[in-house]
């Protein structure tokens, strides 16, 4: 798979002149794209100005292109996607890097959006979405954000009073 998107956005990007001129100014940076279900999809920028697919990781396992573990040099630039890549992507690293970037990402960005509509109105990712629903709502294997949020709120409050208590206590030890 990340060939097929590397094939695609090189493609994309040779038709780009101005995209094209100003990624090879960038050849040797690394640029590393997480997607949610796939997991992360690693780029370096070559002095022709396109990306060479360096590897595909994992949670688990991380593998390069040869099919063979390969130590992991740091990204000079991370784009996370939510399961939202309509919002865009959380971006990290090297600012300079990522303000040149930014053309190669709104490609990015247009080329998975119509993917993300699919998966949005098919019955699949309707399936899935009530699977979720079900176990948040319904069954309680899963928590919301929302009982996150309040359970965070709660734990505030609690370290707040304790930090009150400490300081009386402190003060009746010293009267």
């Amino acid at each position: 798979m990340a060939i097929d998107v590397v094939s695609a956005l090189n493609w994309a990007i040779a038709k780009d002149e101005p995209l094209h001129l100003a990624l090879k100014g960038l050849s040797g940076k690394r640029l590393q794209v997480v997607l949610p279900v796939v997991g992360s999809l690693d780029w370096e920028i070559e002095a022709d100005g396109l990306l060479k697919e360096i590897g595909l990781s994992h949670q688990v396992v991380q593998v390069n292109s040869a099919g063979a573990r390969s130590p992991r040099r740091e990204p000079d630039v991370t784009l996370r996607f939510s399961t939202e890549i309509s919002r865009g992507p959380r971006i990290e690293g090297d600012a300079m890097v990522v303000e040149r970037l930014a053309p190669l990402v709104k490609l990015i960005k247009d080329r998975l959006s119509p993917w993300e509509h699919f998966w949005n109105q098919s019955p699949a990712g309707q399936l899935a979405r009530q699977a979720a629903e079900f176990a948040v709502h319904e069954a309680g294997v899963l928590v919301s954000r929302n009982q996150v949020a309040e359970h965070d709120q709660m734990l505030r409050n609690f370290r707040d009073s304790l930090d009150r208590l400490e300081k009386r206590i402190d003060g009746l030890s010293r009267a």
